[in-house]
């Protein structure tokens, strides 16, 4: 059971990986091919730039959605075992599409699928502040575990800035809080690292 576990972990921060770099691969493409425009075709960003930007849009947004989703896979895998798992991750998809059928809006669905997703940190962070047994983490040590739950839950608090509030004058609060729990949960998890935390349960 521990070795599949491992393995699912491994899957999905691989999965999680790829999709950022493809994303940063995407972003540094575009970049340049806007400097090489800007310089060599008068014009360009009245005439070509809508089709640019529609374009990267249109290649960005199934990576941003891929990684939504794994995104999702990587919170509740935390409190429920793969089978149960599967479960879970069945019904947030589902409410996400559901919702985004209803208000036919694809920003609907990702807001409530993240939405779930961010309670469902939220619950592992305290748990795992709390001292709780039963929580799946590759690492060890009560600060290496608390700095990763943080990381995720800015993770998740930053797509929901990008996807939900960027409209919103709740847009600046949670990107500011999203920042501080990202460099909180690095610093805890290069802090436990750095001074090889035990295990926790263990004296040290």
């Amino acid at each position: 059971m521990e070795r599949q576990r491992t393995a699912w972990d491994f899957a999905l921060m691989m999965a999680t990986v790829v999709l950022l770099g493809a994303l940063g691969v995407q972003s540094l493409v575009g970049t340049l091919y806007a400097w090489w425009a800007y310089r060599s075709v008068p014009g360009w960003e009245t005439t070509g730039y809508p089709g640019f930007v529609t374009a990267m849009n249109a290649v960005a947004a199934p990576l941003a959605v891929a990684l939504v989703l794994v995104m999702g896979l990587c919170v509740p895998k935390r409190l429920f075992e793969r089978r149960v798992l599967v479960w879970v991750s069945v019904v947030g998809v589902a409410a996400g599409v559901g919702a985004g059928v209803l208000a036919r809006s694809v920003q609907a669905g990702l807001t409530v699928y993240l939405g779930l997703a961010a309670l469902l940190q939220g619950a592992v962070v305290v748990l795992t502040v709390a001292g709780a047994g039963g929580l799946a983490y590759m690492s060890e040590g009560r600060i290496a575990k608390a700095g990763s739950g943080l990381l995720h839950l800015g993770f998740i608090l930053f797509a929901l800035t990008v996807v939900a509030w960027q409209d919103s004058p709740v847009m600046l609060p949670a990107f500011v809080a999203s920042a501080l729990l990202l460099a909180g949960g690095s610093a805890m998890s290069f802090y436990a690292r750095g001074s090889r935390e035990a295990p926790s349960g263990t004296s040290t």
